[in-house]
């Protein structure tokens, strides 16, 4: 069994790219995308939540964290922190030229009659049954719009997490580098915390709204940087030390932990079946935790703005089991569902560029107003098989930053 299972193991080379990290990235982004489609599907039954209670977006950032505390990581420890800061606001510059065009391109295409821009211009709140406009009225005229844009103020709300990877690339990693370049480890992990401790125990004004959103952008209401922070740096950080990680969980004590993590995970799996989300049917829904006190838990420790204590032990532990489960079975794995899943994961800023487009031509077409299941499975199978072909044969690649 041990000689099966290690023919099945991933080929560990030293290298930087790690095809278990683009995997994951690749099976994470068309949940997100999907999500981002909003009409109920099959694909929901494993993108809403249904692995437990751990969405997409906590998993992406904790990925770009680890991917890119082992790029720059690397660099950093072969040219210098300088060369590093370089590349660093370089990666910002770019992440946030893309924003600031795909946010400008949204809001003049506003002013075309026959486009129904609703669906990248407001955001619905399902459980307040309220829309929130995005952007300024278009009575405020072009200038409101370039300076909101400019200050990433206003913007489709399906592409806002690249507004928090601005702000993370341009003064967080610096920060954090400099930090780990200077071995001070401990305290920045521990700044990390306190200012995560202070968002989560602060009173806030508007319930379900972050109260602290220091940069004032509108990534802010969904992605806080003082919560989000925390999952981002600890990713650079086990990025940074992926050697010294490997060699920990090889261990005894590691091990241990890993078994853990496998459990801690399935108690979660069955917690989260829980849910009383009223589009799944019965049959796909447990009821042993009543709805009124799962609500309670939920609210209090698994909030997904502020990023709740439950919802943080949840994602580590999934974390590790997952990349546990395709360290130990990559090639049956990789050969079921690479083929699809690591072109994805390898070209995430690309499919996310692309994605605003292809939900503004399915959103004005008669499809989505049918409301129907299978329907709606067959427009998030088709965006996702033509964005995969997209990507494969590298349609705009020259101009798209991946």
């Amino acid at each position: 069994m041990n000689l099966r299972i290690a023919n099945w193991a991933y080929p560990e080379d030293g290298g930087t790219r790690d095809l278990r990290l683009d995997f994951m990235r690749g099976f994470v982004i068309p949940l997100l995308i999907v999500g981002h489609f909003d009409y109920f599907s099959l694909f929901m039954y494993i993108g809403w939540e249904r692995m437990g209670v751990v969405s997409t977006a906590e998993i992406f950032v904790t990925l770009a964290g680890v991917v890119v505390g082992m790029v720059y990581g690397k660099k950093i420890k072969k040219d210098g922190f300088d060369a590093c800061l370089t590349a660093l606001l370089s990666r910002a510059a770019q992440l946030y030229k893309v924003n600031v065009f795909i946010i400008l391109t949204v809001g003049v295409l506003r002013y075309v009659p026959f486009i129904d821009m609703t669906a990248v211009t407001t955001f619905h709140d399902p459980y307040r049954n309220i829309n929130y406009p995005l952007y300024p009225s278009i009575n405020d005229g072009i200038f409101r719009l370039l300076s909101s844009a400019l200050m990433l103020r206003c913007g489709p709300h399906q592409f806002q997490i690249i507004g928090l990877y601005v702000v993370l690339f341009a003064l967080v990693t610096p920060l954090a580098f400099w930090m780990l370049q200077k071995k001070q480890l401990k305290m920045l992990l521990g700044i990390s915390w306190v200012l995560y401790l202070i968002n989560f125990g602060v009173p806030e004004s508007q319930v379900a709204t972050a109260e602290i959103r220091w940069t004032g952008a509108q990534f802010e209401y969904a992605f806080p940087l003082i919560a989000w922070q925390l999952i981002y740096i600890h990713g650079i950080v086990a990025g940074y030390y992926k050697k010294e990680l490997m060699e920990f969980f090889n261990g005894s004590i590691g091990k241990q932990l890993i078994y853990a993590a496998f459990l801690i995970s399935f108690c979660f799996f069955i917690f989260t079946l829980n849910h009383p989300i009223k589009e799944f049917v019965e049959w796909s829904k447990l009821s042993f935790v009543p709805p009124a006190t799962f609500e309670h838990l939920y609210f209090n420790y698994f909030q997904k703005y502020k990023l709740g204590p439950g919802r943080l032990f949840n994602m580590v532990a999934l974390f590790i089991s997952i990349y546990v489960l395709l360290t130990l079975y990559w090639k049956p794995i990789n050969r079921a569902l690479g083929w699809f899943l690591i072109p994805l994961g390898q070209a995430s800023l690309y499919i996310f560029f692309i994605h605003i487009f292809l939900l503004l031509l399915v959103s004005n077409t008669p499809f989505p107003g049918y409301h129907d299941f299978w329907i709606n499975t067959g427009i998030h199978f088709v965006i996702l098989t033509l964005i995969w072909l997209m990507v494969k044969t590298q349609f705009l690649f020259r101009w798209i930053p991946r």
